[in-house]
């Protein structure tokens, strides 16, 4: 006699209902910094409005620059999506990507609760909001506790400072927003992924040559890029990044990187070199 297999249940952001068509909901609207949720306009090759990096985003955003007021309209009249800037909410996002093992992937995450979360443009994938309760506003970065990781497991992204994309056609469950778990908030505040990991990623994106993907793929490694590096790491971060933008094909990666070099304080022979050895060994 056969012995039966329970067949393994799904878990709740894959069953739950998914009726609202909301275009910023209020449970984000109530986790946002002083100026509300910053939102921009996302083109359909994948680009966004410009402004809403880590070094040009707080004066921006306190000049009310992000109000969602000008970009709904043309939103609803079916002319951009949109793209909600991350460090404006004391939140992050588990975006699952299911077309590229990222139901597996979550799973391995562990127990993920119960949370607002919305379908995917694709509909084979979903986002899931969470709040960090300790996290609390910054006056140059806003809400940057944690930063975007691609491939946190196999096809599941954090985005915590980017931006994420919301199409017409995706829809929201009707729950509110739950507590990032403690179990996962210790994984993201240790968990190093390795650069095989990320580059892998990159690869895979470009082959997929979905242009959204690839343009937050490339916006997330300029933003890295120009984050805070102490004195004594500048050379190997610059050149594990510049790497990543170097075969990630972001437009101008010589010219950006070149630029940070020099405004860390490398000489311009050092921020040559750093330039040609990127060239030489990332390939």
């Amino acid at each position: 006699m056969q012995s039966q297999v329970t067949p393994p249940t799904q878990p709740w952001w894959m069953t739950d209902q998914y009726n609202n068509d909301w275009a910023i909901p209020s449970e984000l609207v109530r986790f946002s910094g002083p100026k509300g949720v910053a939102v921009v306009r996302a083109w359909p090759d994948g680009k966004t409005s410009k402004g809403w990096g880590e070094s040009t985003f707080m004066d921006l955003y306190n000049q009310g620059r992000f109000s969602g007021k000008p970009v709904i309209p043309g939103y609803e009249q079916g002319r951009w999506a949109l793209a909600y800037v991350m460090r404006s909410m004391r939140l992050v996002c588990i975006d699952i990507d299911g077309k590229n093992g990222g139901f597996d992937g979550a799973r391995k995450l562990g127990m993920l609760p119960w949370t607002l979360a919305e379908t995917s443009k694709s509909g084979n994938g979903y986002h899931l909001f969470y709040s960090i309760p300790d996290e609390v506003w910054n006056l140059d970065t806003g809400y940057s506790l944690f930063s975007d990781r691609i491939a946190l497991e196999q096809g599941v992204d954090l985005r915590a400072t980017g931006c994420v994309y919301h199409y017409a056609q995706q829809r929201w469950n009707d729950r509110p927003i739950m507590p990032l778990p403690s179990f996962l908030s210790k994984t993201l505040l240790i968990k190093k992924a390795s650069d095989t990991a990320v580059i892998d990623e990159i690869i895979k994106l470009l082959d997929a040559g979905d242009p959204t993907e690839i343009a937050m793929m490339q916006d997330e490694l300029i933003t890295d890029l120009n984050k805070p590096i102490p004195s004594g790491r500048r050379n190997t971060t610059l050149f594990a990044i510049g790497s990543q933008m170097y075969l990630g094909q972001v437009p101008g990666w010589k010219q950006l990187v070149h630029d940070r070099a020099l405004a860390l304080g490398l000489d311009i022979d050092e921020a040559d070199k750093l330039i040609s050895n990127i060239e030489k060994y990332a390939a």
